[in-house]
């Protein structure tokens, strides 16, 4: 369900295909930790587009120092996965479902490429009939431009299979001016997505999307949605999907202000499970309260991660997270894009065994 209204999810071919170009008025975000030297090569860099590729210099920036920020920034372009996949493979019952996770992979570029091209080989071996995306689903331009080049083109082997898709909105996705709600609301349009906050029920899993983009982190409408959301469940498993990590050991780090908000409902309502993104790594804590939380923020870009007093696993990595629901057990692993593992762990359900 959403705060107003009933629950819509998945993304149809019927959703028209929209422009494949990329925007030339990039403006990305110049206040995320990045060294200043970084934000202005940056910001001069993608504002000359993916045209800058073949360029020898450019304002300054010699191809040797160019060439690490395309690759960086994932702006080298890839080839899109070419795998037909047995649409509808999946076996979902009121006892199993079988789910993906991946966050931060908005480029459409060669990086971006090869983890969905993973994320089709694993859906060939262990089908699985949703996606939880865990935000920044765009980067370098507005969501109608990019939309093929972003999503349906990397997904499309996800998306003829007939899985599902559902969104927790990323900082890249939105902020607060008219400009990014009107980007939010193209984004949820385009994803068949209910509202900027909301559940949704698969098998033995009650999941609930939270906007971490609103004015400090939530607002109190949202914050009492949300406890009486978890006090509605009725699933044996509840697992929290939401853009920023409250706990991270990255280069962003925790969230300012977020385990302090969220924290006691956690606890309150027995959540099982917490996935994020937003930094560009992979990282499982050790239970907090009871509740594990995972960074998979690596969808197509990487950076630095060392582990903490509350890390139990973090690698500075690409990977999605495949995952399996059946009974009171659940099942993850981390998965890189030539298949291997970043990390493997089991949970039993809080409560309802």
């Amino acid at each position: 369900m959403t705060a107003g209204g009933q629950p819509r999810t998945g993304v149809s071919r019927a959703v028209p295909r929209i422009g494949h170009g990329l925007s030339l008025s990039v403006n990305p975000d110049p206040g995320e930790g990045i060294p200043l030297v970084d934000k202005l090569t940056r910001r001069r860099f993608l504002a000359g587009g993916l045209g800058a590729i073949g360029a020898v210099a450019m304002g300054g920036i010699l191809v040797d120092q160019a060439w690490p920020l395309l690759a960086r920034e994932d702006l080298i372009p890839g080839r899109p996965p070419e795998i037909a996949l047995t649409p509808h493979a999946w076996e979902e019952t009121p006892e199993r479902l079988v789910f993906a996770a991946i966050g931060d992979n908005g480029s459409g570029g060669r990086q971006a490429m090869a983890v969905t091209r993973q994320m089709a080989s694993t859906y060939a071996l262990r089908p699985y009939g949703l996606v939880c995306l865990l935000g920044d689903i765009c980067y370098y331009g507005p969501i109608r431009e990019r939309y093929h080049d972003v999503f349906e083109e990397p997904m499309e082997p996800l998306i003829d299979a007939g899985v599902r898709f559902e969104l927790a909105i990323g900082n890249h996705d939105g902020k607060h001016s008219d400009a990014s709600a009107q980007e939010i609301a193209d984004e949820l349009a385009l994803l068949g997505t209910p509202g900027r906050y909301y559940t949704s029920s698969h098998g033995p899993v009650d999941f609930f999307y939270l906007d971490s983009n609103e004015p400090d982190l939530f607002s109190q409408e949202q914050l009492d949605w949300f406890d009486s959301a978890l006090a509605a469940s009725r699933n044996r498993w509840k697992i929290v999907c939401v853009h920023h990590p409250p706990y991270s050991s990255g280069r962003y780090g925790s969230t300012p202000g977020e385990a302090e908000k969220l924290s006691p409902l956690l606890a309150r309502h027995a959540v099982d499970l917490v996935l994020s993104g937003h930094d560009h790594h992979y990282e499982r804590t050790r239970p907090i309260d009871g509740t594990t939380y995972v960074v998979s923020g690596g969808g197509c870009k990487t950076t630095p991660v060392g582990p903490s007093e509350i890390s139990a696993v973090a690698e500075s990595t690409l990977e999605f997270l495949h995952v399996t629901v059946e009974g009171d057990r659940l099942t993850a692993d981390a998965i890189r894009p030539n298949g291997g593992l970043v990390d493997h762990f089991e949970l039993r359900a809080r409560q309802g065994a």
